[in-house]
């Protein structure tokens, strides 16, 4: 088994690491499993014989870990929505979404300082109080961390206190009342 873990940084630079030996790995499934606090403050420091790279949390926009190896039982749960990293292909060709019974489908372009952008897939359930749906609406930017899945295998890490924005297509039918109606133009 070997990782390839991408650190984003909000300068719009990514790094890239192999991790191919057990004990590296064990150590990674570890920090995994504590991912919550990824973005909180302490330094993320990755290192060998060659180097040691410190990045400060804040500067991290996402951190993406390749594998064939399934990481989901070391992520933290608490997430309702399934988050898929799209193909270049897929960011190129219409996207068809919406809602379909109690399931929706939506394209969510998330933007980060620095000008990182992770265009994604998001499904979920709908949920059937209105409260509820906003929640999800409005709570992206509250959590400590985002999990999403890598089209190649492996999972990606976002750090919603690094994000600008997020624009969801097609356009949310339900918006809070405090919501400004425009179109883009």
């Amino acid at each position: 088994m070997s990782v390839k873990v991408s650190v984003i940084t909000t300068a719009n630079r990514t790094r890239c690491f192999t991790l191919d030996n057990a004990d590296s790995i064990s150590h990674l499934l570890d920090s995994l499993k504590r991912s919550t606090h990824m973005f909180s403050g302490k330094p993320l420091i990755i290192g060998s014989a060659a180097q040691t790279e410190i990045f400060a949390a804040s500067s991290i926009a996402c951190i993406e870990l390749e594998t064939d190896s399934k990481l989901d039982g070391y992520l933290p749960g608490g997430q309702n929505l399934l988050i898929t990293a799209l193909t270049a292909e897929e960011v190129m060709a219409p996207f068809t979404g919406g809602l379909s019974g109690e399931s929706f489908k939506a394209r969510i372009d998330f933007y980060f300082q620095g000008g990182h952008v992770l265009h994604t897939r998001v499904e979920g359930e709908r949920k059937a109080a209105l409260a509820e749906r906003l929640m999800n609406l409005t709570s992206i930017f509250e959590h400590p961390v985002l999990t999403y899945r890598l089209p190649q295998g492996g999972v990606g890490l976002m750090n919603p206190q690094a994000m600008t924005r997020s624009l969801v297509t097609p356009g949310v039918p339900d918006l809070p009342r405090d919501a400004w109606v425009a179109e883009p133009g």
